[in-house]
Formats: C-alpha cells, structure tokens, sequence
C-alpha cells in the first residue's frame, strides 16, 4: 500500500530572500522525508485573501499570516496550519520565526567592533521590526548608550519619494560617527542612499548593517551592504516537519519556534573604524576608494587632507593602529577574498582586476597576509560553503 502524498499550501511572498530562503528549507524536508503535492502560487501581501483555500481539498497550510483578514480566513480553513510570521495572530497554532533579540545583539555588536559610540535604529510597523527596535534598545541600555529611532510607514512604497526626505532630516540630527541598524535589507539600501545625498560618507560617518543578507540588494547598494544572516533553511524545515507532525494526527508540538541568526556577512557599508577626526575619516574613506585599484600614494592623500605628511601618518597610525599603506593591503586582501568567493575568476583575471603586474606577488601577498595561498583558500571557502 502506498504512503498517502499530503497536499499543502504555502502562502508566502517569493520576491524576497527570507521568504525564498524558507520555501528552501520546506523544500529540503520534502526531498528527505514525504513528498507532498505542493501550491505555491502568486502571493505577496497587498494581494486580495486566497478565498480558494475555503474550496480547497488540501491537507495542510504553512504561511506567512501578518493581517487579521488572512488570519480569519486560515482559521474558517480549519487545517493543520504553521505561520512563519511574527505578527502571531493566531494564538495556539505553532510558528516558526527568526529570533530577533538575537539578531540585535548580532547587530550591536557587529557595529560595537567598528568602535561606533552612537547608534539608531530605522524600522517600520511589523512586528519583526518592533521587537528587532526593542531587543536593540535593551541592549543599548544595558551598556549605558542612548538609541536614535526612525520608524517607517507599514507599506513605503506609496510614499518613498517624501519618506527619503523624512531619513534625510533625521540623518542631518544624528551624532557622528554612529551605526545604524536597519530592520531589514530593503531599508538599509535606503539609508545608503540618503546619507550619500546628503553627503555623509559611508561607513566613515554613517555605516549601516541590515537583516536578510538579500544578495541582490546588498550587492546592488553602493557600498556593498552588511547585513545579519537568518537561517531560513532551518526555519523553512522546521515549518515543513511541525506541519507534518499535525498532519499525521500529531497534538503535542511546540508552539513557540525561534532561530537563531547564523551570523554576520560583512561588507562595505561598516567596513571602517569609527573615527572622530573627519580628515582621517576622509582619509580612510580615499584610500578603501582606491585601495583596489593601488594606484594611490600619500601624496594624493595629503592632497584631500590639509595636513603635512608627517602630521598625517602620527594621527594616522594613533587613530587606525596601522599606516596607511597597512590600510591599503588590508582592503586589497578583502577584496581579493571577495572575488575568490564570490567570482569565478582566475588568478590572472583577480590580479588585472585588482592593479597587480604580476599575479606571483599578488599570490605571496595573499599568503603573506592570511597564511595560505589565494588557491587553497577558494578550495576552502567552496568546500564549507558549498
């Protein structure tokens, strides 16, 4: 006798990473335990209810329930349903979700280390977003520093032309050097955007880390944005074996799911010490400029700068730890990882691309900086992350 094939709905948005990232995670639970019949239609949240579930002949529902209206409606279903959205609207069935206070902490941190003494937290009105503001706020408290807000509407994308212009005046009021935590990837973009109209160098006097870690906006944005990873894949799975477990006549299952971020992809946009003195600032800020191409010397430096040179490398070195120069290997080495990542590009294409004559002193750079050749790091990198 044949295993009975469930036929589930999944109602979540596919235009975002998060959302993506979990239908993967069900997806992989599927492929190693039962193959279920799968509905995953057009859906995304200013879209009318899916009144076709009242019809359905299906077994089970996993969704992103963040309205009364969808909650209602999954309710009239009465079907084994798992919600992978904070908005929790209805109590008592289980939901999987990222745990934000976690999360925060990550971004505190993350921005902490840049040696950021001020800090703001930009949001909207979801309740992911509230309690990512909350978490931040306590941890904020708990070491005596104060935390800037700016909260957008629920949908920005009526209102994004005046909204920019809202971000841009609160940018102008914050203290500088700070870090700001954006609530999601889509909004750090933004941040971006209205501190380089503003004229504010980023990350030298805003830097920014989002949530999602969205390859193509994080990519996109320029700089580059960092951003907090959430582990979809193993809340997706979770989503699918819970659901399951219902589905077979299973009662006792946890109601309350939360997982942890698996870390920090770190980028541009908070790749620099906070520094106070803007000429240093600036500094830094022309040299991770030019750094990739190596075409720079001090005194293109102390062109910018209204130092002498022998002014400019004490405040330097006082301020960064390091010289100049350290500073230019430094970020020629990131990006070379970067590319051996991230790129499939030869040697001889990275060592164009980056201003090497020669991609031997590129190679012994490399080692010389990391303790192991550009080669053998690609090898390493593919092999632990696929």
């Amino acid at each position: 006798m044949s295993k009975r094939r469930f036929k589930v709905a999944l109602l979540m948005e596919t235009s975002n990473a998060y959302s993506r990232g979990v239908i993967k995670g069900i997806y992989g639970y599927i492929m190693e335990h039962d193959q279920w019949d799968v509905y995953l239609g057009e859906y995304s949240r200013g879209e009318p209810n899916p009144d076709w579930l009242l019809s359905w002949d299906g077994d089970g529902i996993i969704a992103r329930i963040e309205n009364e209206t969808i909650a209602e409606l999954i309710k009239r279903c009465q079907l084994p349903t798992i919600d992978v959205s904070s908005a929790n609207l209805i109590p008592g069935i289980p939901w999987v979700e990222t745990d934000d206070r976690k999360i925060a902490q990550l971004a505190f941190e993350h921005l902490k280390d840049c040696g950021l003494k001020h800090f703001a937290f930009a949001g909207s009105q979801f309740n992911w977003s509230k309690w990512r503001a909350d978490h931040f706020k306590e941890v904020l408290e708990g070491q005596g520093v104060r935390c800037d807000y700016y909260s957008l509407p629920m949908h920005l994308d009526y209102h994004v032309v005046d909204e920019q212009k809202k971000i841009e005046s609160w940018l102008a009021t914050l203290p500088k050097p700070i870090g700001i935590f954006a609530a999601y990837d889509q909004l750090g973009r933004l941040i971006i955007d209205c501190s380089q109209k503003m004229g504010f160098m980023v990350p030298e006097e805003i830097a920014v880390i989002g949530v999602d870690n969205d390859p193509l906006i994080c990519e996109l944005c320029s700089p580059p944005l960092t951003s907090v990873i959430p582990d979809t894949f193993k809340t997706g799975y979770l989503a699918a074996e819970l659901l399951a477990a219902l589905m077979q006549g299973k009662t006792e299952v946890n109601i309350t799911n939360l997982m942890a971020p698996i870390g920090v992809k770190k980028r541009r946009s908070t790749d620099s010490l906070a520094i106070e003195d803007p000429h240093i600032s600036k500094a830094l800020h022309y040299i991770y400029e030019n750094a990739s191409i190596g075409s720079f010397s001090i005194n293109d430096i102390l062109a910018i700068v209204p130092m002498t040179r022998r002014v400019f490398e004490k405040r330097f070195l006082e301020m960064v730890g390091h010289t100049p120069y350290k500073e230019a290997q430094r970020i020629r080495v990131a990006r070379i990882q970067e590319l051996l990542t991230e790129s499939d590009l030869g040697l001889l294409e990275i060592a164009e691309k980056m201003g090497f004559e020669h991609v031997s002193y590129m190679s012994f750079l490399f080692k010389r900086e990391t303790g192991i050749s550009p080669i053998a790091y690609r090898h390493k990198m593919r092999k632990e992350f696929g």
